[in-house]
């Protein structure tokens, strides 16, 4: 681990499945941050450096993804990530929180918006979605690409994966340090470590049920001052997604980063940082 890039003392929390790694930095109204896939609070450390001066920064690894465990044996859903996240959150006892939550980790996150809104004051969305996938062009690919035996073989035992995936991530691979990279893809090295990831594709349009009742309650959601922050240059969740989300809250603020992509954090990083700054204020 590069300390420079991550310079954060972890804790861990024992979920009663494995150990959830996080970072808990800083003091003041608490900031909760949720990772998406295939990623870790790693994606979250140029912000958390930034904000940890005047609030508390708290990001959670999902087991089976960066510095958390990663047994064969954890179930890797996403309703079982929300309800480790929940348990974290009540160990805490974080409240009047800005929730920020990014791709995979969108639904786990508002779900406990929905579910504990007394303890929530306003809400980040980068790049995600809420909603069933099965019309979903890039979902329904993924979903027969990883149903592939063959595949399933390659990305859960060839260490080439998940390198593949993450570049086209980003706006530009090329201004992304090969290093940071590097960082983004440490914690899948091993095949057993690559398990939580992989699940989380494969659990595209399995769990589409779960995701559109989430979305019917979508509602419920407006009660909260809301930022979408939105990299438009992300191949898979683009304008299309920002207009559903911009239409599901009318009144939300709206953030385009137009050369950035699913990690606006790592393309854009000062924008970003203004934005969010802005809406705290």
């Amino acid at each position: 681990m590069n300390v420079v890039e991550y310079p954060f003392l972890t804790h861990a929390h024992d979920t009663g499945e494995g150990w959830m790694s996080y970072v808990d930095e800083g003091r003041g109204r608490p900031i909760v941050f949720v990772h998406g896939a295939p990623t870790w609070s790693f994606c979250w450390r140029k912000l958390i450096r930034s904000l940890r001066g005047e609030y508390r920064c708290i990001a959670p690894d999902h087991l089976g993804f960066g510095l958390s465990d990663k047994s064969e044996n954890i179930d890797y859903s996403p309703p079982a990530h929300y309800r480790r996240l929940e348990g974290l959150l009540d160990k805490l006892d974080v409240r009047d929180v800005t929730l920020v939550v990014h791709d995979y980790g969108g639904p786990i996150g508002l779900n406990w918006a929905m579910e504990h809104p007394g303890r929530v004051r306003e809400i980040v969305i980068f790049n995600t979605w809420m909603w069933s996938l099965k019309e979903d062009k890039v979902a329904r690919q993924l979903s027969r690409m990883f149903g592939s035996s063959i595949n399933r073989f390659y990305y859960r035992v060839l260490p080439a994966s998940p390198g593949f995936f993450l570049p086209v991530l980003f706006a530009d691979r090329y201004r992304v340090p090969r290093f940071t990279r590097q960082q983004y893809l440490m914690p899948f090295i091993r095949q057993r470590e690559r398990l939580g990831a992989y699940t989380a594709a494969e659990d595209l349009l399995r769990f589409s049920p779960w995701y559109q009742s989430l979305w019917e309650r979508v509602d419920e959601l407006r009660r909260f001052p809301s930022l979408l922050l939105w990299g438009m240059e992300d191949i898979s969740l683009n304008e299309e997604s920002l207009d559903r989300w911009r239409e599901a809250l009318p009144e939300a603020r709206v953030g385009r980063l137009q050369r950035a992509a699913r990690y606006a954090m790592d393309d854009m990083p000062v924008r970003t940082l203004e934005e969010f700054r802005f809406f705290l204020s």
